[in-house]
């Protein structure tokens, strides 16, 4: 017998009539949820079925991972995988430096999600709602650059990452626009060229004679 293949892969407007089900049976909030649908990620099966997903919502260098849904429980522990190799994946690619959750599945904890310690639980964002830490887990998935820097350090360094940008945003403005230049000046050359020839051919044909007889007398 051929073992079920499931996808996962992020979720899209189609998938909102299978999710809300889904998140009314978890007494989610699904109107804002619904709103934040660019945050989730589902599972699928072979036919596009939603089986399960789970969001996470970014806030600078952190994600925290929330509203964890499944159609059918007993599928869990399969889909969870999949979903978690997902999200680690968004997060790479937004160079997120740590995972928080409050989902209290063992799952989470096997990953190595554990309560934070006093350090880690005073970094965690306002945005992401009320710092319960009875409930709460942390996972560091890369360094943080701005760990070690005081809010003043981390401004500074944003700013100069800034003003770096904007320098070579004025240096690629500056070459086009001497790029613009020497096209201008070609185009000018050219025609300038094109316009004296033709002149020259219109001289040359006012001045021929044009009349055969003319020609013979000449």
């Amino acid at each position: 017998m051929t073992a079920p293949q499931f996808q996962a892969r992020r979720a899209t407007l189609d998938d909102l009539p299978a999710l809300r089900p889904l998140w009314e049976a978890e007494r989610l909030d699904a109107a804002v949820l619904e709103k934040r649908l660019t945050e989730f990620q589902v599972v699928c099966d072979e036919e596009g079925k939603v089986l399960g997903g789970v969001a996470m919502q970014r806030h600078q260098q952190h994600g925290l991972l929330h509203s964890e849904v499944f159609a059918d429980f007993a599928l869990a522990d399969t889909l969870r995988p999949l979903l978690w190799e997902r999200v680690r994946n968004v997060g790479r690619n937004y160079a997120l430096a740590r995972m928080w959750t409050r989902e209290t599945s063992q799952f989470w904890r096997g990953l190595g999600f554990d309560p934070p310690d006093e350090e880690q639980f005073a970094k965690f964002p306002a945005v992401f709602g009320e710092a319960d830490g009875g409930t709460l887990l942390t996972l560091k998935v890369r360094d943080d650059p701005f760990a070690d820097m005081t809010p003043a350090q981390e401004e500074a360094m944003l700013k100069q990452h800034l003003r770096a940008e904007t320098d070579k945003m004025l240096e690629q403005a500056r070459t086009l626009r001497v790029l613009a230049y020497v096209a201008s000046g070609i185009f000018i050359i050219v025609l300038a060229v094109c316009g004296r020839s033709l002149l020259r051919y219109w001289n040359r044909q006012r001045q021929s004679p044009t009349d055969p007889y003319q020609r013979r007398r000449l």
